[in-house]
């Protein structure tokens, strides 16, 4: 269930940095995260607790990386700077401890008003 290292150092080392993404390493990772979204839909079994939870951080992270494209496109710097340090977050520490997961959702709700 864990993600490629290639990906893994990449996310980190963009939320260590607090850098901004390039438009293809933005693009590259939404790509990843919709195949490892699609890769669990298997209509054929259930999914385990585990792999429901993994699903959830996916969505969660592709929602973000959207919210990223989405305000480069509006020119939107602080929506964009928010976004990328919500993903950083997430990336960095939201798969390991899901009580941040919860608040970083409740971050998300609270920013679309």
């Amino acid at each position: 269930m864990t993600p490629a290292p290639a990906v893994v150092v990449r996310n980190i080392n963009i939320a260590a940095e607090g850098r901004n993404m390039t438009n293809e390493e933005l693009e590259q990772e939404i790509r990843d995260v919709s195949e490892s979204i699609e890769s669990l839909a298997e209509p054929e079994k259930p999914l385990s607790k585990e792999e429901k939870r993994h699903r959830d951080v996916l969505l969660l992270k592709k929602e973000i990386l959207d919210n990223i494209k989405d305000a480069r496109e509006k020119n939107d710097k602080s929506g964009e700077i928010r976004n990328l340090m919500t993903y950083g977050l997430l990336t960095s520490w939201g798969e390991k401890h899901p009580y941040l997961m919860s608040i970083v959702q409740s971050n998300m709700r609270w920013g679309a008003f």
